[in-house]
């Protein structure tokens, strides 16, 4: 094959040996693969009449050591390929009086040191990686013979200290990742380095930056320190980083840090510390575009147009901010002046209540973080003039309500999640969802919801293809609570994940004609008659949906997919067949206040029926419902502890079987 140019053998575990003279007949070869074999060791001279290789590929073997002579003074190799052996040794002079060499890649191995010799004679080296070893220290000698590497790799070893001088040879670095090793101290490392644009020293045990530490630095453009043990930056550190564009500080203990110099800074990263402020000389990073605080113990208050000197914020990250914290709401104009805000981070503050008018500084908003707060309630307004909001993540705070307008004018909102809050009763957010002319996704799973019913989706559904009610405390879908006219265009219906759903009515999903999916798995179904009308429309329907639900009982059926149960075994144990009836007598109708009540609903009928209470507001509750100050009892009866005088008003016990339902009112007076 004299003509051959690229030859691979690869994937040859039986490989085990490479003898001199095997690819002497092969004079035409630029680029030889060698990799995923067995070999442990490649002889020197296996080259010497490969005079036109320019590249070498030997990575994911089992080398254990590189010779002198392999390829020591090849005439026109330019890139070696070793990462993933076993190499421990470099014999010196190893990859030396390569004329040509630009690149070698040495990661993934076992070496402990590199000498300086083992390049020598290679001059033109631009890019060498040796991360992911064993290196414990990088000695002053290393690169004296190799001054143009612009791009060094040296991340995941065991370094714990750089020699001061160690980079100094190299005037034509632009990049150097250190990142993972068990570095203390970087003083007079990294001096009057022209070209060096880029350090990652992230994960090491830097603990403190001097205002010398990075000196003659005139080209540096990214700076990550994130992930040390850093508990001083001392004022001035940076002032002379004047191109400088991202800082990542992340992940430290620093207390305060100055951002005076920093006049091209565009990402600052400083969540994760111990800032007891926020970042002094503001007005000196004008450019800024991306601040991140997240996870501070800030004290300070976030006061009117806290960041208007930063003319070009896009990206605000304030999440588990102490005086956020201890304040529970913050001024409503302290985000004036930043209009050009995009994304805005307020989660896990424990925020009580944002004022209505709080974002009407900010009408470029597009993304907004709200979730793990402990917002009640929210102003129908507060969000009207973020016209071009797109993603709204409302989820696990304790909303039970939420205005129809509240989204009004929102039209550019596809994202919506309202997950773990405190809706109870459907008809308090499903409107304010419906209002939203496009919407992609929304997620009201992990809601404490009971009861749907014909009256939980007053408003039409019409951009929702997909709803998600899981992980809720859904005990009764009544008929006529999925209609064609509340959800014209749903594909995928959710009722999953441990809701207590024990039956379904027979014609449930019936008027849905484009539903594929509805999902019920971790329910716990009760396969008894209750369920023979849905799993006899399941087997009469022509291509049905797609259903999953499985039995939890009886006993003899658990574990048994509905459409794998015949018929005739669902069936309940009634001498009769009865829709419930309610009996409320003996229930409290007037109590003084900070008594209890008790307010009865003994229900009869068979087979049992499900029941909830409807209290005076409109929150819906069952067993285990988790209700401030109010108990459902498995007997029916709702407990309200410490009466107080809004608790005065019609309280409604439904209870509902396949046979039909009943209701009941019960008036309470809490006299003060």
């Amino acid at each position: 094959m004299p003509k051959l140019k690229d030859l691979r053998v690869w994937w040859n575990v039986n490989l085990t040996m490479v003898d001199v003279g095997t690819f002497d007949n092969l004079p035409t070869l630029t680029s030889l693969g060698l990799y995923n074999n067995s070999f442990t060791k490649l002889p020197p001279g296996l080259f010497n009449n490969l005079k036109n290789l320019t590249r070498f590929d030997a990575h994911n073997c089992k080398l254990e050591r590189i010779p002198r002579g392999l390829f020591t003074d090849h005439p026109s190799l330019e890139e070696i390929l070793l990462f993933y052996n076993n190499i421990a040794e470099l014999e010196e002079g190893a990859f030396g009086g390569l004329p040509r060499l630009t690149s070698v890649y040495l990661s993934s191995n076992r070496l402990t040191s590199l000498s300086g010799s083992i390049f020598e004679g290679s001059t033109k080296l631009t890019s060498l990686s040796v991360s992911d070893n064993d290196i414990v220290t990088i000695d002053n000698h290393v690169f004296i013979d190799t001054p143009n590497i612009e791009d060094l790799y040296l991340s995941a070893n065991a370094i714990e200290s750089i020699d001061v001088g160690a980079f100094y040879a190299l005037q034509r670095l632009q990049s150097v990742s250190l990142i993972g090793n068990q570095i203390t101290n970087i003083d007079d490392n990294f001096h009057n380095l022209p070209k060096l644009e880029t350090i990652s020293l992230e994960d090491n045990k830097i603990s403190v930056i001097l205002n010398t530490t990075f000196a003659g630095l005139p080209a540096l453009t990214s700076l990550d320190l994130s992930y040390n043990a850093i508990i001083e930056v001392e004022n001035g550190a940076f002032e002379d980083l004047s191109n400088l564009q991202t800082l990542s500080l992340q992940s430290n203990q620093i207390p305060e840090i100055s951002l005076a110099g920093l006049s091209s800074l565009v990402y600052l990263y400083m969540d994760s510390n111990k800032l007891n402020k926020f970042p002094g000389d503001l007005n000196s990073a004008n450019q800024l575009q991306t601040l991140s605080l997240d996870n501070n113990p800030i004290q300070e208050s976030l006061g009117p147009g806290r960041f208007s000197v930063l003319h070009r914020l896009s990206n605000l990250y304030l999440s588990n901010i102490s005086y956020l914290r201890s304040a529970g709401t913050f001024d409503p104009k302290a985000l004036c002046g930043s209009a050009t805000l995009n994304d805005l981070y307020l989660s896990y503050n424990g925020l009580i209540t944002i004022a209505p008018t709080t974002f009407e500084c900010t009408p470029t908003i597009t993304m907004m973080y709200l979730h793990h707060n402990n917002l009640t309630s929210i102003s129908p307004s507060l969000f009207h003039a973020m016209i071009q909001l797109h993603w709204l993540d409302l989820s696990y705070n304790q909303l039970s309500y939420m205005d129809p307008g509240t989204f009004l004018g929102l039209d550019k909102l596809v994202s919506v999640d309202l997950t773990g809050n405190n809706f109870t009763n459907m008809a308090h957010v499903a409107p304010a969802v419906a209002s939203l002319p496009v919407l992609l996704y929304q997620s009201l799973d992990g809601n404490p919801f009971v009861y749907l019913g014909p009256e939980s989706f007053p408003t039409p559904m019409k951009h929702a293809t997909e709803l998600d009610i899981s992980h809720g405390h859904i005990r009764v879908v009544e008929e006529g609570a999925f209609s064609a006219a509340s959800f014209p265009n749903i594909t995928r219906l959710q009722l999953n994940g441990g809701n207590p759903l024990h039956f379904l009515p027979a014609n449930i999903v019936d008027k849905l004609p484009n539903l594929t999916a509805l999902i019920l798995y971790d329910d716990p179904f009760h396969c008894d008659c209750q369920l023979n009308g849905f799993a006899t429309w399941l087997r009469e329907r022509i291509n049905p949906p797609f259903v999953d639900l499985t039995c939890a009982s009886p006993p003899s059926l658990q574990g048994k997919d509905l459409k794998d149960v015949p018929l005739a075994n669902l069936t309940c144990d009634c001498q009769h067949e009865e829709a419930p009836s309610i009996d409320t007598s003996r229930s409290d109708t007037s109590v003084h206040e900070g008594q209890t009540a008790m307010l009865k609903c003994k229900i009869s009928g068979c087979p049992e029926a499900e029941f909830f209470w409807t209290t005076p507001t409109g929150a819906m509750l069952a067993v285990e419902s988790g209700f401030p100050r109010m108990e459902v009892l498995d007997s029916g009866t709702l407990v309200v502890t410490e009466a107080r005088e809004e608790d005065t008003g019609v309280y409604t016990c439904t209870a509902v079987n396949y046979r039909g339902k009943d209701s009941k009112e019960v008036a309470l007076v809490v006299n003060i």
